[in-house]
């Protein structure tokens, strides 16, 4: 029968031995290796200047962080105003003391009578000659609380009130026009955020249309937006999830190399949803900025919180926009004096949190409230602590400016802030198209030459002839 195969059927036999012995060696093959690389956003914007993390916002939607309270504030601005006493009004520690104290007066929400304070600062300081970078903190403080001092009755119509926050608008531009990357460039957005409600006393409606950076409310999320999230890894802490980015296209070490490949967001970033170099702003610079306001500013806000809701949105983690929109609901009623305005917030929330919703398991969704109110609670049971261990130390007589003041306080309690994760990693697995062709190659010529081997060992051989008498 072999004989019979003839050369044809021998090269066919070895043909399909070797199509058969490369396809099974292709199983064989080095399964493709994981690669996390840091997504874009570990590059700061300014350098030198502080990253963003999505564990920030967290942290600040739910209050993890250490804030001084009443308490702190009377005593370091009892202190400065007795070393004020003493000392020459025009000197750099008198300037320095004289920030100090307004912006303890301004914790203490009294702003109106930080601004003669300032404006005498001012006053020395141009007398002194002094100019450029040497006025940006009386500028930045000056323009800051003369717009929280006012901004209540200017958000009720008040001209007078108005021009007041127009001049403090104009003090802070006057502050970043001097020192553009001071506190991480936070100032920048602060003027943004003034302008926009000081807008909206004109033009209310804005307020219903866009967020303060120009996100729009109206903008709807198909579902791949948040199906791009599920490529990536989901072990570690659930709060957050990796954003996909263009950045993808063109290989993942090219997003920890170039900002250019950041998610934008804000103003006429959705115009173009194929494009992620879209105008707007990569997103973590309004993320610092608003960062920096709640944490060192005003506290929280309406306006931050839908803010970060909007954006968390637009970069694929669901979890923080939709703790987001609870927070800015929870706080409608700072979001305008008009109570519809109020109501449109609470509305909108509600609509964001429910197409969040709808994209995560059914057995999700029953836990995200109670969740967001034991961390929420967590978070304001610190501060309220911290705030009261340090009310207690003060009245014993402790100096607030020991650099040991705390160290009671941290032995019995676990640092607050959330510890990055896996979110801030984009995990790759990258194909190899060598390994699995070498490993095919191999098991070819393994299948053909046993099939080889098969042939030679059992081949019926010709007997060769008797030799002749």
């Amino acid at each position: 029968m072999l004989r019979a195969l003839g050369c044809l059927g021998v090269l066919a036999l070895l043909i399909v031995a070797g199509v058969g012995g490369y396809l099974v060696g292709e199983q064989f093959a080095p399964p493709p290796t994981q690669h996390s690389v840091p997504l874009p956003h570990h590059h700061p914007p300014t350098e030198g200047g502080a990253s963003f993390r999505f564990a920030m916002a967290h942290d600040i939607l739910h209050e993890r962080y250490p804030k001084h309270g009443p308490a702190f504030y009377i005593e370091r601005n009892r202190l400065a105003r007795e070393r004020l006493k003493v000392i020459s009004p025009d000197s750099d520690e008198a300037f320095a003391l004289t920030d100090d104290l307004c912006a303890g007066l301004n914790r203490l929400g009294q702003p109106a009578d930080a601004v003669p304070l300032l404006r005498e600062k001012l006053r020395l300081q141009e007398k002194r000659g002094l100019n450029g970078s040497d006025l940006y903190t009386t500028y930045a403080n000056l323009g800051t609380y003369l717009y929280f001092a006012d901004m209540g009755k200017a958000f009720r119509g008040d001209a007078a009130a108005k021009a007041a926050c127009e001049e403090g608008i104009t003090f802070v531009e006057k502050s970043v026009a001097v020192n553009p990357n001071s506190h991480f460039g936070r100032e920048k957005w602060q003027i943004i955020i003034l302008r926009f409600l000081l807008d909206a006393t004109d033009r209310p409606d804005i307020l219903s249309e866009r967020d303060f950076i120009g996100d729009r409310l109206d903008h709807t999320f198909p579902a791949k937006v948040f199906r791009r999230a599920d490529v990536f890894d989901r072990s570690g802490d659930d709060y957050a999830r990796p954003y996909f980015t263009g950045a993808l296209m063109g290989g993942a070490n090219q997003i920890a190399r170039d900002r250019d490949n950041i998610k934008r967001v804000g103003t006429n970033s959705e115009n173009s949803e194929s494009s992620y170099k879209a105008q707007g702003f990569p997103f973590d610079e309004p993320m610092l900025g608003i960062i920096g306001m709640w944490r060192q500013g005003g506290g929280p806000n309406p306006h931050f919180a839908v803010c970060i809701g909007e954006v968390m949105l637009r970069v694929g983690q669901r979890y923080i926009a939709w703790t987001a929109f609870e927070r800015a609901s929870r706080m409608a009623d700072r979001f305008w004096p008009d109570s519809a305005k109020q109501q449109f917030l609470r509305d909108h929330c509600a609509r964001r949190q429910k197409q969040i919703e709808e994209t995560l398991a059914a057995s999700e969704v029953p836990g995200l409230r109670p969740r967001f109110e034991a961390e929420l609670a967590h978070g304001e049971k610190y501060q309220r602590e911290y705030q009261e261990y340090e009310a207690a130390k003060i009245a014993a007589g402790a100096d607030i400016r020991d650099e040991h003041l705390f160290d009671d306080f941290h032995k019995t309690h676990e640092p607050i802030s959330t510890p990055p994760g896996p979110e801030e990693y984009l995990v790759t697995s990258r194909i190899d198209y060598v390994g699995p062709k070498v490993a095919g190659a191999a098991g070819a010529l393994f299948a053909v030459g046993l099939v080889a081997f098969g042939l030679a060992a059992f081949w019926p051989r010709r007997k060769k002839n008797p030799p002749h008498p």
